[in-house]
């Protein structure tokens, strides 16, 4: 179902075709949106920047 699924089902006043049409429509860019939001997630999640690294000092005790 499209965009204009969802327009023909208000203009014909069918309201379980404008609730399945608005479900579909939103089903569809969640779904590329979860797909992009993945793809991110993958491409960063090994990836290390250089400020992230940093060097451990040694830690130094007082001894008297």
């Amino acid at each position: 179902m499209s965009t204009l699924d969802l327009v023909s089902a208000i203009i014909n006043k069918d309201a379980t075709g404008i609730d399945s049409a608005f479900n579909a429509a939103m089903a569809e860019k969640i779904a590329i949106r979860l797909d992009d939001m993945h793809a991110n997630v993958a491409q960063s999640m090994f990836k290390q920047e250089e400020s992230e690294v940093t060097a451990e000092e040694p830690i130094t005790t007082e001894e008297e």
